[in-house]
C-alpha cells in the first residue's frame, strides 16, 4: 500500500526506514531519499512510527500514569 503518493513511498519502504533507525517523520523521509510535499502522509508515517516504537517503561503502566505526565495531575483536595 502506498503511504506517500507524492514520493511513491509504500509501507515496505517506510517500515524499512523505521527498522533502520528512523525515529521521526523527517528521518523517515531522509532515509527514503524523499522530502515532504503535500504532507498528507505525515499522520500515517507517525502512526507507523508509534506502532513500531519500543513500548514505554513498565513502571509507567504500574502507576497508571501516562509517559510524560505526572501520576496525579490534579491537586489533592484538603478540607480546611
Amino acid at each position: 500500500m502506498y503511504v506517500c503518493i507524492c514520493n511513491a513511498l509504500n509501507t515496505r519502504t517506510v517500515t524499512q526506514a523505521i527498522d533502520g533507525g528512523a525515529e521521526t517523520v523527517g528521518q523517515v523521509y531522509k532515509a527514503c531519499g524523499a522530502v515532504p510535499q503535500c504532507g498528507k502522509c505525515k499522520c500515517t508515517i507517525r502512526e507507523m512510527l508509534d506502532d513500531r516504537a519500543p513500548r514505554a517503561v513498565a513502571g509507567a503502566h504500574v502507576s497508571g500514569a501516562m509517559p510524560g505526565l505526572p501520576a496525579d495531575p490534579l491537586p489533592a483536595f484538603t478540607a480546611a
